[in-house]
């Protein structure tokens, strides 16, 4: 058995903003992380730090994100999926990680969203699209819609995610051994 990690986050950026006034949720971006560390995880974000509108597939570091975002919030979920789902998921990943450069911000989805109509362009994606996709894909979860329609509402509220941390995420990566997870509290 493996463990991987689902992240919710909200920055104080403009378009963190849109995108939570459009879905009403409190979390805008989805990321999927593989280790206990919280240093890094995968997902379609920007590129420039400060610049929404160019992005793609990113290997992102949550250090530096911090440094531009210090506010951001995040919920970080926990998932213990075989072995066999780990190796399709990570053999999935690789071929993003390969060609990374092809891939580009499915902004077109995400406008196409506001208006419930689903864009689609080729090796395009946005943070949830992406996650559901390559989690589906990889046999782990499953969501009763398309990935171009799943949102952060949708990690959120599944059933087989598991909340373990929910607050800042600079305190996350401070000191991740002392702090007090939300499973603790229930035991």
């Amino acid at each position: 058995m493996k463990t991987i990690y689902i992240m919710l986050t909200k920055t104080e950026s403009i378009f963190c903003y849109l995108i939570k006034k459009y879905t009403r949720e409190p979390y805008a971006h989805v990321s999927l992380l593989f280790t206990d560390d919280f240093t890094h995880g995968y997902s379609f974000s920007r590129k420039k730090i400060r610049n929404p509108f160019i992005g793609g597939f990113r290997c992102e570091d949550y250090i530096k994100w911090v440094a531009a975002f210090p506010k951001t919030e995040c919920q970080m979920y926990r998932l213990t999926i075989s072995d066999v789902q780990y190796e399709k998921l990570t053999s999935l990943l690789s071929e993003f990680c390969l060609e990374e450069e092809k891939y580009k911000y499915n902004i077109l989805g995400v406008i196409g969203r506001l208006f419930n109509i689903k864009i689609q362009p080729k090796h395009s994606y946005f943070c949830s699209q992406f996650v559901s996709y390559i989690l589906s894909e990889a046999g782990i979860l499953e969501f009763n819609k398309e990935p171009i329609l799943t949102t952060a509402k949708d990690f959120r509220t599944h059933s087989d995610l598991n909340l373990i941390y929910e607050g800042f995420l600079n305190t996350l990566l401070g000191d991740p051994k002392g702090l007090i997870f939300c499973d603790q509290l229930v035991s």
